[in-house]
């Protein structure tokens, strides 16, 4: 899957995507300026440098390679890198003498990607910068459709990719992997469950990528169990109910105005006398013998 998706990128001129374009004809708009009102975005020229260019192709070239693309993810396309680790295999990690590391090659060309839709980035503060940093990043389906993969190439693409982790034994395994990357986030605090628009945008692009007839068959597989449960429940309810029919009898016979506390009292401890241990080894007999001692139909 990753293959296919970096050979398309590495085929992409990015002085042709007309994203790119109408995006410069408009202006960008820096992190930090975001959420200034008073910023005004300055239209650039249409062709971006080469440097910029290359920049973008080195850095969708490495979401592309560390993407997960199992389709049994609750979030789908989440590069499985940390940005420090996407910087130093763009070959723009920069670390300073006194141990401080920058990027803001990788930090632009991802602003620039994150502005067409490419991709969601949920920022967080960063525990040894204090700044607001990317914490986690999502390819959208624009990422692929703006390289001119179609929907239906990825949706089969992303069929035969699970149907060969399902042959080569591997399935579980990464599915184990992508909880264990969930717990870590969720150590680290960056996990995305207080964000609920995020979490909508991420399920839309599950959305976008699941065919209609496999969300179909989930959910009739899902009616199915749920309806096995139910009368598997009911069953157990039932069989419940006639293991101890004698002792609901009883029950509802002392709690009658045929019978007085102290009638009660004094079978059961008449009986208690006679059986000392009946009560713990078999309280259906237990209660069966207290019913025909009263006088009680039996159920």
């Amino acid at each position: 899957m990753a293959s296919k998706v970096v050979a398309c990128i590495r085929h992409h001129d990015w002085r042709r995507n007309t994203d790119l374009i109408a995006l410069r004809q408009k202006g960008y708009t820096p992190y930090s300026r975001m959420f200034d009102r008073s910023f005004q975005p300055k239209p650039l020229r249409i062709t971006a440098r080469s440097e910029s260019r290359e920049a973008l192709s080195a850095l969708s070239l490495v979401l592309a390679a560390n993407c997960d693309y199992s389709p049994d993810s609750e979030y789908m396309f989440e590069v499985m890198l940390p940005v420090e680790e996407m910087a130093r295999r763009m070959g723009v990690l920069h670390v300073y003498d006194n141990g401080r590391k920058a990027y803001d090659v990788l930090l632009n060309a991802l602003r620039v990607l994150e502005q067409l839709d490419y991709v969601v980035v949920h920022r967080d503060r960063d525990s040894d910068s204090g700044q607001h940093k990317p914490m986690r990043v999502f390819l959208t389906e624009r990422f692929f459709t703006s390289r001119g993969m179609t929907v239906e190439s990825v949706r089969q693409w992303l069929h035969n990719y699970r149907q060969w982790a399902i042959a080569a034994g591997v399935a579980e395994s990464l599915r184990e992997k992508y909880e264990r990357h969930q717990l870590k986030m969720a150590r680290l605090g960056i996990d995305i469950d207080r964000y609920h628009s995020l979490k909508n945008r991420l399920k839309s692009i599950k959305r976008w990528v699941v065919s209609p007839e496999l969300r179909a068959e989930k959910q009739r597989i899902i009616a199915e169990i749920d309806a096995s449960l139910v009368g598997h429940a009911q069953r157990r309810a039932s069989r419940r109910s006639s293991d101890t029919r004698y002792q609901q009898a009883w029950w509802r016979w002392t709690a009658s105005d045929a019978c007085t506390p102290v009638m009660r009292l004094k079978m059961e401890s008449a009986l208690k006398t006679e059986f000392p241990h009946l009560q713990t080894t078999d309280a259906e007999q237990y209660y069966r013998l207290l019913l025909e001692r009263a006088g009680v139909p039996l159920p």
